[in-house]
């Protein structure tokens, strides 16, 4: 019964063009009737807000206010300069060295690019976006500052020849960039939502396509595409018309949760009871303020999923890459601390520096 109710179906397809393989893995619970994807649940948020007490709440210092008007093109204006006060070279980390060798480790390559190195030796990278936006988002970057890297990445995807496996969570220019992708090795397997094939232009490797709740096998590593609460689009018209979702990669020994873009949702009680308590969450903390929280977390949101995914070590990711919500980018940060003083949540939370490691295998197995 259980195996029945996992059913994936799966297709290959061979791009008349090239020799470019796309693997479609769906599950049968979770096709696709119309031609527009949507969340398993409605948004737990409705309207503007305020959701929270700390909406309420001033997290600047004064030295980081700055009032600024609207101009005639703006993106999440907010009547303040977004990035006042903000140093990005404070968030990057004095010591950055990516080794090969590296097993049980993650390290943050900003916003939601992380480098999972498995203790079976598998290397893999979420949302690889090591530039500014490309495509369609390059073309809005050059009207809109928010739009533009606060700081440049610590890394180019061709400096990690060893990874053998990208995932991408859904087609938002700053999870999704082509120029960032065509750096792997070749021979790197990409890992997409369901039709997302047509917005990359990716040759150095297969492609799979998966569903929510199918499954396939990296190498070593089982690799799950899960649900989220979010959208997806890649140019002016095609709003929702693939599919978007997080990952969960394990190994055997641990597992590695990376929740993409989401909101708040009832997903994070479904996830567990389908794959069990999960080891390590990376958690977006960002773009969260007015009707934005239908798809964004804010970090007591964040804090909450992670409670409800059964976490043991909590990472929390998107601070201070871009400008790409309406609040400033200090905040993030200061309200997490905020939320898990609070909360006192069950699990470890560890921030990151950008291009800084962490050894979760034996923060893991040290904290037993």
């Amino acid at each position: 019964m259980k195996n029945r109710l996992l059913l994936t179906l799966i297709s290959t397809l061979c791009l008349s063009a090239c020799s470019q393989s796309i693997t479609r893995i769906e599950n049968e619970l979770f096709l696709v009737t119309g031609k527009k994807y949507q969340n398993m649940y409605p948004s737990t948020y409705q309207g503007s807000g305020p959701h929270h007490a700390y909406d309420e709440v001033d997290f600047l210092l004064p030295t980081e206010k700055k009032v600024v008007e609207q101009g005639m093109i703006s993106f999440a204006h907010s009547g303040i300069d977004k990035t006042f006060g903000f140093e990005y070279e404070k968030l990057l980390s004095p010591t950055f060295e990516i080794s090969k060798g590296n097993v049980g480790h993650i390290t943050w390559l900003g916003h939601a690019s992380f480098l999972i190195q498995k203790t079976n030796g598998d290397a893999l990278v979420t949302d690889p976006v090591f530039g500014e936006f490309d495509g369609y988002g390059w073309l809005g970057s050059k009207v809109i500052n928010d739009l533009n890297r606060l700081g440049e990445a610590p890394i180019k995807a061709d400096q990690l020849q060893f990874v053998t496996g990208v995932m991408v969570s859904h087609n938002h220019y700053d999870h999704l960039n082509n120029d960032s992708l065509n750096g792997f090795n070749d021979g790197t397997t990409l890992y997409l939502p369901l039709d997302t094939a047509d917005d990359v232009n990716y040759q150095q490797g297969p492609i799979v396509e998966m569903g929510w709740y199918t499954q396939t096998q990296h190498n070593n590593t089982g690799l799950h595409f899960l649900p989220a609460n979010h959208t997806s689009s890649h140019g002016a018209f095609d709003t929702d018309e693939s599919l978007w979702g997080s990952w969960l990669m394990d190994d055997g020994q641990y597992k590695v949760y990376f929740a993409g873009d989401t909101g708040y949702s009832p997903i994070f009680k479904d996830i567990p009871q389908k794959v069990g308590d999960i080891d390590v969450c990376l958690m977006p903390i960002v773009a969260y303020p007015r009707g934005a929280r239908k798809m964004h977390m804010s970090p007591e949101d964040a804090v909450q999923a992670a409670q409800d995914l059964g976490c043991k070590v909590f990472i929390p990711w998107g601070y201070g890459t871009w400008a790409l919500g309406f609040e400033h980018v200090n905040e993030p940060l200061r309200r997490l601390e905020r939320a898990v003083q609070d909360m006192k949540p069950n699990f470890i939370v560890k921030t990151l520096l950008v291009g800084q490691g962490l050894n979760y295998a034996e923060l893991l197995s040290t904290s037993k």
